[in-house]
Order: C-alpha cells, then sequence, then structure tokens
C-alpha cells in the first residue's frame, strides 16, 4: 500500500514518491504453506513491478522464484521480490514453484509456457497470450497435454467497476447490447525503469504482435466477450503511426467490429495521448452503462429500475494494480481446487483472433471476416 506521501502512476504501476526503497517480503520458514508462484521475465515491466509489489505478503501465495536471462532485468526482480533468481530457464522450471506469472516479452511466452508445462508447472500468462492464433494453440495444447491450469491475463475482469457492470447486466434489467464504445488512450512505454527510450519491446514487431492500438485495445475485446457472451465476428480498422513514424508498430488506432448477436463495437486506443483517457459506453435495449477514469473514476447506469432510480452513479475506487493479486488469486483457487480458470486459454486466442483480423483489415484496407479456430 502506498503511503500517504506516495501515489501509483495509473499507466505503470509505478510508485512516485515517498520511498524509493523496495519494501521486504516478509520472511518464509519450513512451514510456510502459501503457494509457491514464479515469476518469468521483466521485460514488459509496468505489470511486472505491479505483480512483485501486490503479491507481496498476502495470505495466499509467495514468489519463490524468479527468471530473466538479462542480468540487469533479473538483479531487479530478485530485489522487488527476495526471491530465488534463475538466468537458466531450465533451472528454473526445475525450482520448487507450483504456478508461474510470464511476464517476458510476448515474443517469448510461447516457448516459456511450453517450458513450464513440461515440467508441470501451472501457467498464468500475462496478456497477450502469444504474438498469434497459432502459438496460442501450441501453449493450450501443451498445457493440456501436460494437466496444468493455464489461465489468461486479462486484468479488467478484476477491477471493481467491470465486475460491478457484468452483475448488473447479468440481471437482464438493460436487454441485449446494442454496442460498446471503449477508448483507452495513454503515452508511450519506455523501455524499463532506468531507460528512457521508446525504443524496446513495445515497439520491436519481432517482440509484440502490435503496438499502441493492441497494448490496451485488446482488453476491451476480451470485457465485450465477458459482459456480453458474444464472439468477435468481422472488422473493418485503421491502424497509423502519427507520432512515432520511426517504429514498425502502429501508435494509434481504432477499429469497428460486427459481434454475434448483431450488435456492433468502436475500439480507440493509441500510445500518443499527453494524459491516460479510458471511457466506456454501454448501450443496451432497454438502458445502458458509462464509465469515465478521470479526473475521478465514476459508472452511470440508466434504465435499470431495481438499482433504485431511473439513472444511477456510483464512485468506484479503482486500482489495476489490486487487480492483478485479486487475478492471481483466482488462478491459485483453481489450482488449488482443481476447477477450470475464469479466464481461459480460448478467451486468450479469441482476443488475438480479434486482433490479428484488426491489423488484416488495416493493411488490406477492407472489412475482414472473424473465424472462431478450434484449438486442436
Amino acid at each position: 500500500m502506498a503511503s500517504s506521501q506516495e501515489r501509483i502512476d495509473a499507466l505503470t504501476g509505478q510508485v512516485i514518491g515517498g520511498t524509493t526503497e523496495t519494501p521486504s517480503p516478509a520472511p518464509t520458514s519450513k512451514q510456510d504453506h502459501r503457494f509457491r508462484i514464479g515469476i518469468a521475465g521483466y521485460d514488459l515491466w509496468p505489470h511486472t513491478i505491479s505483480f512483485c509489489r501486490t503479491l507481496q505478503n498476502t495470505d495466499f501465495c509467495r514468489i519463490s522464484a524468479v527468471w530473466d536471462d538479462e542480468p540487469r532485468h533479473l538483479k531487479r526482480l530478485t530485489e522487488l521480490t527476495g526471491a530465488t533468481g534463475y538466468a537458466d530457464l531450465d533451472a528454473f522450471c526445475r525450482s520448487d514453484v507450483e504456478g508461474v506469472i510470464i511476464t517476458a516479452r510476448t515474443s517469448l511466452r510461447c516457448a516459456i509456457a511450453k517450458a513450464l508445462a513440461a515440467a508441470g508447472k501451472h501457467v498464468l500468462s500475462d496478456k497477450p497470450m502469444a504474438m498469434t492464433t497459432g502459438e496460442c494453440r501450441e501453449i493450450i495444447r501443451a498445457c493440456r497435454q501436460a494437466g496444468v491450469v493455464l489461465m489468461g491475463g486479462y486484468n479488467f475482469r478484476y477491477w471493481k467497476t467491470w465486475r460491478l457492470m457484468k452483475r448488473i447486466v447479468d440481471t437482464g434489467e438493460l436487454g441485449e447490447l446494442l454496442h460498446l464504445y471503449c477508448a483507452y488512450n495513454t503515452g508511450m512505454v519506455k523501455r524499463s525503469e532506468w531507460e528512457d527510450t521508446y525504443d524496446s519491446d513495445w515497439t520491436n514487431p519481432a517482440a509484440t504482435p502490435g503496438g499502441g492500438w493492441l497494448t490496451h485495445g485488446d482488453h476491451p475485446i476480451d470485457l465485450t466477450r465477458w459482459l456480453f457472451g458474444v464472439e468477435f465476428t468481422e472488422v473493418l480498422a485503421d491502424m497509423r503511426s502519427l507520432r512515432y513514424p520511426q517504429y514498425a508498430v502502429e501508435d494509434y488506432g481504432v477499429a469497428h467490429f460486427l459481434l454475434s448477436n448483431g450488435a456492433t463495437a468502436l475500439i480507440h486506443s493509441d500510445a500518443i495521448a499527453p494524459t491516460i483517457r479510458l471511457e466506456v459506453v454501454v448501450i443496451c435495449q432497454r438502458g445502458g452503462m458509462s464509465y469515465t477514469m478521470t479526473p475521478e473514476p465514476r459508472l452511470k447506469v440508466w434504465g435499470a429500475p431495481s438499482l433504485g432510480a431511473g439513472t444511477v452513479e456510483y464512485a468506484v475506487s479503482e486500482s489495476w494494480v489490486d487487480a492483478l493479486r485479486e487475478m492471481t488469486r483466482a488462478f491459485v483457487q483453481a489450482v488449488q481446487t482443481n476447477s477450470p480458470p475464469p479466464i481461459t486459454g480460448l478467451d486468450n486466442m479469441r482476443v488475438i483472433e480479434a486482433a490479428e483480423a484488426a491489423y488484416r483489415s488495416s493493411r488490406e484496407g477492407r472489412r475482414v471476416q472473424i473465424s472462431q479456430a478450434a484449438t486442436e
């Protein structure tokens, strides 16, 4: 928890102000029966450092091992966690971890996930799970054959706001979805905490399947599927490099999707905004909902009389870092109860299918159909 002199950056999860020291994890003993979890990779560091901080001293797990093959990155992970560090992936897979959160760059996730599965380790892969739909299939197959849990990392499902939205949608009062609009705009993420450059795994097409649009645009794809139980069936998209033409990935994008129930979704995301902006509007047959993050998080709902008024507004205190913790808790519970994870590998593959179609639509300048492929 940040002190009164600190704040958590809404984009990166960095602690700003106050002490710069990383709090020490609580000492462990042979009698510590918490789930032993590992962290694989520093590369996509805003999530990595946030996982490390929010999982310190939890009652359900402890970080017992970390991996990165880059010395500076590995040193930072051990500083953040106090865990045993491994530069060799095979040795990491042989460690005492029961499950691993993969936060390495996306191009490494398929190989890491398959290595973990072969070693009998459960997998929570940060989003996006893989570079391509084909890699998603490989990960799903490897985890299924090994009998380990595979969970995806779409943390929106653990934001208080979206869970409240889900409860309201599930009452049926609003009726069927007609349209969803999401704008998620941020600045570019620098290479690391100590390297002030945008030449990074976020902008290298060999390391990431997409640029500024995908960085946050995949969240509302998963959110829409989860809230309304629909699939994405067609897309017309426009991806551009407006501010950073030196990089081979887009910094701006907008995609107009057709959904399986006949509704539409418009997703606008970029990495050129001066400040973070997150807005979601949902229009249904008998009402709707709207959310804005700034200047203060607000959720407005109309057309749901059971809430006590024609229009109801909620002030929801929100922390995506807390959502990472609750998502990890759900992963651990799935492992310990031998239950299906709340966010499956198939969920992650469906997001990648929609994203791949969006990029193809932009390249070819036409509408593209989105097929839901089998995992085998």
